[in-house]
């Protein structure tokens, strides 16, 4: 099994208090909404709820950015006079900045055009990728059945090491080791502690043997790396579980989405460069590639 599936299928963290994730999600999509949907117009006529200059905001403005607040059903009477105030005052600097002729200054104008492209950029993927993802409830159970006896609630250990100075040291030291409270012992003094706890899938293969299908109280090692020779004991081992089809197919819908969409995007960049010409200036791309290869970090090209 993949250790990104592992991932998805890993403990939840545990939730904020209601009240805390309310005022969070009012506070920062008030901000982010009354900036992207205050859209005011140049004309007049029904439905017309305030006018600000020469621009107007509608009725349906002001329903779509409270609407898209995802308020609680009982929520203060003050709110669409809140919102309200808050999208006058962005039109209000938004034409301040129009009549000082920021929108001409070049590096402002650089800024809204990365803007408009990743807007653009994010719209298309959105249109041909991400619209096109569909996940069945079948496609995960079938991907279940076929993989249940690798879909598993992985396993951690929680370690102490003890860091010996040289091999000779650790040698004479190992015996002590099986005596009580001889790890503890050789950690006050030489060094090490606590190293915390270690999940499955989450070190290189060639260490999975120190830490892993392992009993409580085993000390494994020793392990020679830069700042000395490494002990360590196993305070606690958790093998960890297989998961129930109820208890991962969460995950798995996320997985199986993440594969689908990862394809799709793949198979979207192919048909652009399919219908496009494209041409690469071979000389200079390998002046660009000799010129970083060789330039030291920190350095500019060019210069002594």
């Amino acid at each position: 099994m993949k250790q990104t599936l592992n991932g998805l299928l890993s403990p939840l963290s545990t939730p904020s208090p209601p009240g805390a994730k309310i005022r969070i999600r009012t506070a920062g999509v008030l901000v982010i909404l009354l900036t992207l949907l205050s859209a005011c117009h140049k004309t007049s006529g029904p439905g017309v709820i305030a006018t600000v200059g020469d621009q107007t905001i509608s009725k349906e403005d002001l329903m779509q950015a409270i609407s898209r607040m995802n308020l609680p059903d009982k929520s203060p009477a003050s709110v669409p006079s809140d919102v309200l105030n808050r999208m006058i005052e962005h039109s209000l600097i938004i034409q301040e900045a129009e009549r000082e002729g920021l929108p001409s200054d070049p590096t402002i104008s650089r800024k809204i055009r990365k803007s408009r492209e990743r807007i653009l950029r994010e719209a298309l993927i959105h249109k041909n990728v991400d619209s096109q993802i569909h996940v069945t409830d079948a496609d995960v159970k079938d991907y279940y059945d076929k993989h249940k006896n690798e879909i598993k609630q992985p396993g951690f250990v929680v370690v102490r090491q003890a860091i010996l100075p040289d091999m000779k040291t650790a040698q004479s030291v190992e015996k002590s080791f099986r005596q009580p409270h001889g790890f503890g012992k050789a950690i006050q003094h030489y060094k090490g502690g606590p190293v915390g706890k270690i999940f499955e899938g989450t070190v290189p293969p060639q260490f999975v043997k120190y830490f892993f299908g392992l009993p409580k109280g085993k000390v494994t090692g020793p392990l020679t790396l830069k700042d000395g020779v490494h002990f360590f004991k196993i305070d606690k081992s958790n093998p960890g579980k297989l998961l129930t089809f109820d208890e991962a197919k969460s995950g798995i819908a996320q997985f199986l989405s993440s594969q689908q969409k990862q394809d799709r995007y793949q198979a979207f960049l192919n048909s652009l460069r399919a219908k496009s010409k494209i041409s690469i200036n071979q000389k200079m791309l390998t002046d660009v590639v000799g010129t970083t290869a060789t330039t030291p970090a920190g350095a500019t090209p060019g210069k002594k």
